[in-house]
């Protein structure tokens, strides 16, 4: 298993689709699986498109109508993290990429990114398993 830090600092969602892949590459594992996992309650792991930053605000955006910050209607625990965790819950915080050829399989134009849903940490650890 490989440990992999990735500097946030605020939310967003922050590319890791070239570490997965060296990753993957490095393993030596021609057919398998690459589970990618970040261990943190207010974190989340997704694919989506790798180029469109407007995507990436689009989701946050939906993100937030859904389970605003500060709503003392929805969350009962700490409020300034029960936003996040609810959308780390929804999200997933693994994410399975199929090995082949020695290569990650991605679609065309997607990427892998960690979402950082309260940027109260400077740094964020994620892992890499090739199977």
């Amino acid at each position: 298993m490989i440990t992999k830090k990735i500097s946030t600092g605020k939310a967003g969602l922050f590319g890791i689709t070239d570490e997965v892949k060296e990753a993957v590459k490095a393993s030596g594992i021609k057919e398998g699986l690459c589970v990618v996992y970040v261990p943190a309650e207010d974190c989340g792991l997704m694919v989506t498109s790798l180029s469109d930053e407007k995507i990436h605000e689009d989701i946050f955006d939906d993100y937030e109508r859904i389970f605003p910050a500060h709503n003392k209607q929805f969350f009962k625990g700490d409020l300034d993290e029960g936003s996040a965790h609810a959308k780390s819950a929804v999200t997933g915080v693994s994410v399975d990429v199929a090995i082949h050829d020695g290569e990650a399989v991605f679609g065309e134009g997607q990427g892998l990114f960690l979402a950082d849903f309260d940027g109260l940490k400077a740094e964020r650890e994620y892992f890499v398993k090739c199977i």
